[in-house]
């Protein structure tokens, strides 16, 4: 047990916290928003996609040399520097006067996105004993929803200000945090004095190993798949529930928090089911979260301007508690599935496969309500995406241990 007195529980989890929080903040208000901007910017669904889009596009460069750069610089400079593009990146969003200005302002807060998972990572391997780590790990990433919550309730509050404030706020609030993690810098990591060429040397070698291991290749398309329908849930569903459902504003950003406290709970309970009922094996469960994941696709092609608001939130709630909480599961299985050495590499290339799928995701969605003017050929393709990715984790992962040396 940790000295309470210098608990890391404390301070350090915190501002971990606080770094997915504001994160998510910025680029989700956009899309609780996104009815308000598409309308003020003159947009069409695909644009709006795009947003999410140009996030993921800039989160899948970043991703890889994102832990090198973390291990030259240190956790405290890592986040402060993230936090300072995310910062430039919501302002740059709030005077945005047309596309072109707004999707880079979204590129720009990908890029310091990119930063937040290998730092947090590095964060609490540094910072919590072996046995804590697993749950820190859960709860720092608690962060995402709660910041998902916090943006669904940017957009609900939009009869009170504008959403160009919202996004002045967003900035002053990631800032705020930057300075927090510089003032808490520290000394930079000794990696430091490793050479540039060595290091790629290392990354490389590293990434060969990842890429010839049979159970990684399985996580990482299933990680392609899930990201891919969880970046179209988050950019549509507001849109969704106002065109289709006839829903406000105000209940439409309503339903969007009901799915981020979901995935706050999710998060938490897939793992609790995994450790303490499923003796630690993770496979089964995730299967069966994206699995009911799935159906709620296929039940939203029945949504109808008759649905009341229990209905809608419960349908929200249900795509929270499954497919927006995937991922500390996934990351787990990254981890348990290769060499502990590998655990950072096998993590940074499941974060690529999911940056690429959360890329394309929400401009094929938003290409298909365009095209057929509807949303029922996109939540199909949403629910199959799901499907693909649960059938390779069914017939691609092996959880015996004699998997993380398999290729």
């Amino acid at each position: 047990m940790s000295d309470p007195i210098i608990s890391p529980w404390r301070g350090l989890m915190i501002l971990l916290a606080l770094a997915h929080i504001v994160g998510t903040v910025g680029y989700i208000s956009v899309m609780a928003m996104a009815p308000l901007i598409r309308v003020d910017l003159n947009l069409n669904a695909t644009q709006v996609g795009s947003f999410m889009s140009a996030f993921y596009v800039a989160l899948a460069i970043s991703a890889l040399p994102a832990g090198l750069w973390v291990d030259r610089i240190g956790v405290g400079r890592g986040l402060a520097l993230s936090m300072g593009f995310m910062a430039m990146g919501a302002l740059g969003f709030a005077i945005a006067d047309g596309y072109l200005t707004a999707v880079l302002a979204t590129f720009v807060m990908g890029v310091g996105y990119g930063l937040v998972n290998p730092a947090t990572a590095k964060g609490v391997l540094d910072g919590f004993g072996p046995k804590e780590r697993a749950t820190a790990m859960g709860v720092k990433q608690m962060g995402v929803p709660i910041g998902g919550l916090l943006a669904a309730g940017v957009g609900a509050g939009t009869s009170y200000y504008s959403w160009r404030d919202a996004m002045i706020g967003a900035a002053v609030f990631t800032g705020l945090v930057g300075v927090a993690w510089w003032l808490r810098r520290g000394p930079k990591s000794e990696v430091i004095s490793v050479g540039p060429m060595l290091l790629w040397t290392n990354f490389y070698a590293d990434l060969r190993a990842i890429l010839a291991n049979a159970n990684m290749r399985a996580v990482n398309f299933a990680g392609f798949n899930f990201n891919m329908s969880q970046q179209s849930i988050s950019t549509y569903l507001t849109l969704f529930l106002r065109d289709v459902a006839g829903a406000s504003q105000p209940v439409a950003s309503l339903c969007l928090g009901g799915a981020q406290v979901a995935s706050a709970v999710g998060r938490v309970l897939w793992a609790l089911i995994s450790d303490r009922r499923n003796s630690g094996r993770r496979k089964g469960v995730l299967i069966l979260a994206m699995a009911l994941g799935t159906g709620g696709c296929f039940l939203s092609i029945t949504v109808g301007p008759g649905w009341s608001l229990p209905f809608l939130l419960a349908l929200a709630s249900l795509s929270g508690v499954t497919i927006l909480a995937y991922a500390p599961m996934l990351h787990t299985i990254c981890a348990e599935v290769v060499e502990p050495r590998l655990a950072g590499s096998a993590i940074g290339s499941n974060l690529l496969a999911t940056s690429i799928g959360g890329t394309i995701g929400p401009l094929i969605f938003g290409v298909l309500i365009d095209w057929t003017g509807g949303y029922s050929v996109s939540w199909l393709m949403t629910g199959l995406v799901i499907f693909f990715g649960v059938f390779a984790l069914a017939i691609g992962l092996r959880e015996d241990q004699d998997s993380k040396s398999l290729s």
